[in-house]
C-alpha cells in the first residue's frame, strides 16, 4: 500500500469514526426526544392516498388508515385515482360508502394528485400515504403532539420494511432501520432533509402560504423538505410511530426507485445550494455537506477494494498456473501459533463493524422494531456498501447526461 492509499483510508476511516461517534452523543444528549409530546386535543386531519395503477395494496392501505386509533369526526381520507388503467379506480369507489372522498383525473404524477386533495382538505393538518404502505394505529396522536411548538412544520414517522422475504428486501430492512436513527439524530440537529412520503404529517397552513408539492421534481418529498429548512421552520422525527412499507424485491425494480431517490436528491440539492453554509445552522454547515463526502468517500472505497480484489485474484491465478493447480499443498494449515493483526486499519474496521452493529441495535430497540436483524444484518454488511455504490454511480450518471427517468407514467 502506497503513501497515497494509506492516506485516503485514513481519511475517509477518520471522517466516518467522527460522524459516527457524533451521531451517538447526539442521540444520547437529546433522551428525551425519544418520547412523543403529548396531544392535547384531536385536530383535524386530512389522509390522501394517491394511487396509480396499484390495485394489489391498496385495499390494504386505505384499511390501515380506517384502523387508526383517532375520532372518526377529526379524520378525512381522500383517494386520488391519478388516471390508473387497471381496477384501481374503482376499489378507490368502494370505498365511498364508508366516507372516503375519492378523485379520478387524468394522469398528472404523484404531487398534482396530492395538490389536488389539498385543495379539498379541511384537515389542520395533512399527511399523504403512499399505496403499498400501511401506517400503526397509534402514529397521529404520537406525532401530532409535535405540532405544540408552532415553528413546527411537519413531523415525519419511522419508516420500516413490511415482511422481508428475498435477499434484497431483508436489506433494505437494515437500511431503513439505519434511517430510522440517523433522521431521529437529524430530527434533533434541526436538519431533516427528506420527509418520506409514507404518512409524513404537515401543516397546512404552510401548504396554504409557501405553496403545495412540487410536480416538477422526481422527490417531492425532499424538495418540500428543503423548502421548510428555507423558510427557517421545524421538521420533527417521531420515533415511536412505525410506518411499513413493501421493500421492493428485484434488483431492476430497486434500482429504478433509488435511481429517482438519488437524482431527484442531487437536482434539489442543487436547486438550494443557498442551503449550504452557517446561516442554515447544522444542516448547511455539517449535513448536508456530509452526505455528499459519504456518497463520495464509499463509492471510492469500493472501487479501491474492487480493483484489490482483482489484482489479488489475477496472483492468486498465476501461482495457481505456477504450481500446475496442485492445490492439496493449501489445504494444510499450521496451527503452530496465534496471530492477531494490531494493524491500525484492522482495529479501524472492527470498531466500525460495532459501531454498525450498535447503531442498527439502538434504532430497532427504541423504534420497537420486531423483526429478527442477525441473517439480514450478514447480508447487509457485507453487500450494502457496493451495491449503495453502484446506485450512486447510476445516478450521477443520469444526472450528468441530463436523463429523464419515467415515474408514474411520466417522464421527469
Amino acid at each position: 500500500m502506497n503513501i497515497y492509499e494509506t492516506m485516503m483510508l485514513y481519511i475517509f476511516s477518520f471522517f466516518g469514526l467522527f460522524t459516527a461517534i457524533f451521531f451517538f452523543i447526539t442521540f444520547f444528549q437529546q433522551r428525551r426526544a425519544l418520547s412523543s409530546p403529548k396531544l392535547k386535543k384531536y385536530p383535524k386531519i386530512t389522509v390522501a392516498v394517491p394511487v396509480y395503477n396499484n390495485e394489489k395494496y391498496l385495499s390494504l392501505t386505505v384499511e390501515s388508515i380506517l384502523s387508526l386509533d383517532y375520532p372518526k369526526k377529526s379524520l378525512q381520507i381522500i383517494i386520488v385515482d391519478d388516471g390508473s388503467t387497471d381496477k384501481s379506480g374503482a376499489i378507490a369507489d368502494s370505498f365511498k360508502s364508508k366516507g372516503i372522498i375519492v378523485i379520478h383525473q387524468k394522469n398528472k404524477g404523484k404531487a398534482n394528485a396530492l395538490n389536488a386533495a389539498l385543495k379539498i382538505a379541511h384537515g389542520d393538518y395533512f399527511a399523504c400515504l403512499d399505496v403499498d404502505s400501511f401506517v400503526s394505529s397509534d402514529c397521529p396522536k404520537k406525532m401530532l403532539g409535535y405540532f405544540n411548538n408552532q415553528k413546527v412544520m411537519a413531523v415525519t414517522p419511522s419508516l420500516k420494511i413490511k415482511k422481508p422475504e428475498t435477499f434484497l428486501q431483508k436489506i433494505q430492512m437494515v437500511e431503513f432501520l439505519l434511517g430510522v436513527y440517523l433522521r431521529h439524530i437529524f430530527g434533533c440537529l434541526g436538519s431533516i432533509h427528506v420527509t418520506p412520503g409514507p404518512f409524513t404529517i404537515y401543516r397546512v397552513d404552510f401548504f396554504r402560504k409557501y405553496g403545495g408539492y412540487d410536480a416538477t421534481t422526481l422527490t417531492e418529498d425532499i424538495e418540500l423538505a428543503l423548502r421548510i429548512q428555507s423558510k427557517d421552520f421545524i421538521i420533527e422525527n417521531s420515533i415511536e410511530s412505525s410506518v411499513y412499507t413493501l421493500g421492493v424485491s428485484g434488483f431492476k425494480p430497486l434500482l429504478r426507485q433509488r435511481l429517482r431517490w438519488y437524482k431527484g436528491f442531487l437536482d434539489n440539492v442543487i436547486n438550494y445550494k443557498f442551503l449550504f453554509g452557517k446561516e442554515y445552522g447544522n444542516l448547511g454547515l455539517f449535513i448536508l455537506p456530509s452526505a455528499f463526502i459519504s456518497i463520495f468517500s464509499v463509492i471510492i472505497l469500493c472501487i479501491y477494494v474492487l480493483i484489490k480484489l482483482m489484482d489479488k485474484i489475477i496472483s492468486k491465478l498465476f501461482e495457481l498456473i505456477a504450481i500446475n493447480f496442485d492445490i492439496i499443498p493449501l489445504f494444510k494449515f499450521n496451527f503452530d501459533y496465534f496471530y492477531i493483526s494490531t494493524s491500525a486499519m484492522y482495529l479501524i474496521g472492527l470498531l466500525a463493524a460495532i459501531i454498525s452493529i450498535l447503531t442498527i441495535y439502538i434504532a430497532k430497540k427504541y423504534s420497537k422494531d420486531k423483526h429478527n436483524l442477525k441473517v439480514a444484518y450478514i447480508y447487509f454488511f457485507f453487500t450494502y456498501g457496493f451495491i449503495f455504490a453502484f446506485w450512486w454511480i447510476v445516478a450521477l450518471y443520469y444526472k450528468a447526461l441530463g436523463k429523464k427517468i419515467r415515474w408514474g407514467g411520466r417522464y421527469i
